[in-house]
């Protein structure tokens, strides 16, 4: 009997000991399969990747020389409103943040104002007021025509229709006193808008170049204030070949390097990454068989100067398909 037990649990132990076998074999079976999944998805990937977006061909590049680098953001700053400077902050030559109010007119009699129309986009007493008084002149409505069910005829018809007027009357002077409380609110938002005006704010981070008026100043609609440049990005402006501008389009990455003419400077070896981002509709007749494009490149550290010249090589895409036809001489 020991020994029919002893034989069947020997029998069981291996029968488990083959099916955790085979179970961790499957496993691994498995495991493998999803290494290999995921590593063919990933070379799928990469390839569409690569094969969708184009890379420069160093090869085809396109040189343009005698490029001039010119500023993006140069604006002049100005009154929106005639009145007299309050206040002009900032200096020739010092930085101010994009929302920064850097001027502004003498504004007393607005802020009166405003205080005023608070007050009044603030006031619902006339709201409150008319909705009780219609309570009151419906009480007095239903009381009459209670009268009149009990004894009839003790109200005249032409009371009862005074009365229901004036009920209807208090209904509609609760919508007038609604509206003067919103036209209220409006009126302070016109005010608003208006010291609003008062201000000269930067639309972007810069530097003041110039300063046409000052503190005091009497100035009218559209008078110069400030002048404010941004360096951090530049567009360098050169003349193409008419055959080689259908190599590139808008959006073809650049290489620029200084060149700054009668003197060598270390900084013309360091080489300015961008993108073309404009290209003329028309040739330009007084440079023959060329037209004008221009790229734009990041400037963060103030290195490309407006006025200086500098090189271009324009980076045509390898996927690029049209390539300019020579024609005949005529």
């Amino acid at each position: 009997m020991k020994h029919v037990l002893y034989t069947m649990l020997l029998t069981a132990g291996c029968s488990l000991g083959y099916a955790g076998t085979t179970l961790l074999a499957e496993d691994k079976a498995t495991e493998k399969k999803a290494t290999e999944k995921k590593a063919t998805e990933k070379k799928a990937t990469e390839k569409k990747a690569t094969e969708k977006k184009p890379t420069a061909n160093p090869e085809a590049a396109i040189s343009v020389g005698e490029c001039r680098i010119k500023l993006i953001d140069r604006v002049i700053l100005g009154s929106d409103r005639p009145g007299v400077l309050e206040f002009v902050e900032p200096n020739e030559g010092e930085r101010v943040t994009k929302g920064q109010v850097i001027a502004g007119l003498k504004s007393d009699a607005l802020k009166a104002a405003r205080r005023t129309a608070e007050k009044k986009a603030t006031n619902d007493i006339e709201i409150r007021y008319s909705k009780k008084a219609r309570d009151t002149a419906y009480v007095e409505l239903e009381m009459n025509k209670d009268i009149n069910r009990r004894v009839p005829n003790t109200i005249s018809v032409l009371d009862i229709k005074r009365l229901t007027l004036n009920a209807e009357k208090s209904d509609l002077q609760i919508e007038q006193a609604e509206l003067e409380f919103d036209m209220n609110k409006l009126q302070l938002n016109e005010i608003d808008a208006q010291l609003e005006e008062m201000k000269v704010v930067a639309p972007f981070d810069g530097i003041v170049t110039k300063k046409f008026r000052s503190t005091g100043e009497v100035v009218r609609h559209g008078d110069e204030v400030l002048e404010l440049v941004s360096t951090n990005r530049v567009k360098v402006e050169g003349y193409v070949n008419i055959q080689d501008t259908w190599k590139f389009h808008v959006g073809t990455p650049v290489e620029v390097q200084l060149d700054i003419h009668g003197v060598r400077l270390p900084v013309e070896n360091e080489t300015f990454n961008g993108k073309i981002t404009f290209i003329d509709v028309e040739v330009e007749p007084i440079h023959g068989k060329s037209i004008r494009v221009w790229a734009e490149v990041e400037n963060p550290e103030n290195i490309l100067k407006a006025g200086y010249m500098a090189t271009m090589k324009i980076l045509p895409d390898k996927s690029e398909p049209k390539v300019a036809q020579g024609s005949p001489a005529k």
